[in-house]
């Protein structure tokens, strides 16, 4: 699909991925978090993003059973939030943006 990917595995990593980003005049499109990871508050995943790359949209996925961090991550600001199942179904899609 031509689209790079990046993985961070902690809040912090992603912070030094992005602030990279920044210095080199790249703007990451969208941005995906696992909700079920506590590596990744939605809160302060949200403050981090919103902060280091303000024009990226912010999509979060978890269990559909897993309520109060989907609630959690729409309170802090995410753009979207999914299921897991969803996520996976239009991947794809928001990709491509």
């Amino acid at each position: 699909m031509g689209a790079k990917i990046e993985f961070a595995s902690s809040l912090d990593a992603a912070r030094t991925k992005l602030a990279h980003a920044e210095l080199i005049g790249a703007h990451p499109a969208v941005i995906f978090v696992d909700l079920s990871d506590a590596t990744f508050p939605a809160d302060l995943t949200a403050a981090a993003v919103r902060e280091l790359a303000p024009e990226a949209k912010l999509v979060g996925f978890a269990s559909h059973v897993d309520l109060k961090a989907l609630r959690g991550a729409r309170e802090a600001g995410f753009n979207l939030t999914l299921s897991r199942s969803e996520f996976t179904a239009r991947l794809a899609d928001l990709i491509r943006g």
